[in-house]
């Protein structure tokens, strides 16, 4: 893994840009959803590895002293990313962070049974067994780690190809939780974001 300064600039202009996949998806609007949630450079660096991270339950004590807060994302100094590298890019580790943020907004829409179904537990449970990493099942090894890293893997590949889903069509067991992570939105873009507009009038 590559360890390379974030700047606050690169950030900004990265969370903008997922910000506007996630209204092109329909799971923001202004001042609504998603739109909650910040992102920030953390002001120290990591010495676990973490390429970035959200406190999805509660933020420990001393973390919230110092400012920490729930559901916001937080990218250290020295983020562990590689530029070209699907998966591992600074992009794609903000798109992975925004479904810990989503599941820390709405823990009852992401923990519905589609959950459970698809991913085999609820979003804060351990598996019995860590699976073993398949790639036509899984986005990547990391998310067989935990249901939770799954579901934000497989967001993270979601908000990236969700033009070209049918590229998975030979990996069915991803495929399907793709698809079902499709539905999730459209439901919460249905539901959970009613829209600022209005009705459309012909």
């Amino acid at each position: 893994m590559i360890h390379r300064v974030v700047s606050v600039e690169k950030l900004n202009r990265t969370f903008n840009t997922v910000r506007e996949e996630l209204r092109e998806v329909g799971l923001l609007e202004e001042g609504r959803y998603l739109d909650r949630i910040r992102c920030y450079r953390a002001w120290l660096p990591t010495l676990q590895g973490f390429s970035g991270y959200v406190y999805d339950e509660t933020v420990p004590w001393l973390n919230r002293i110092v400012g920490f807060v729930p559901g916001d994302i937080y990218i250290p100094l020295n983020a562990q990313v590689r530029p070209s590298t699907p998966g591992e890019t600074l992009l794609d580790t903000v798109r992975h962070e925004f479904g810990h943020s989503w599941a820390w907004l709405d823990r009852e829409h992401i923990d519905g049974r589609w959950f459970r179904r698809v991913f085999g537990a609820c979003y804060g449970d351990e598996w019995e067994s860590e699976p073993y990493f398949d790639r036509s099942e899984f986005v990547s090894a990391y998310a067989c780690t935990r249901p939770a890293e799954d579901f934000c893997e497989t967001l993270m590949t979601f908000l990236r190809c969700r033009r070209s889903l049918h590229r998975f069509d030979r990996r069915p067991g991803l495929k399907r939780k793709l698809s079902a992570v499709a539905g999730a939105v459209s439901i919460a873009a249905r539901t959970r974001v009613p829209s600022v507009r209005g009705p459309r009038r012909r």
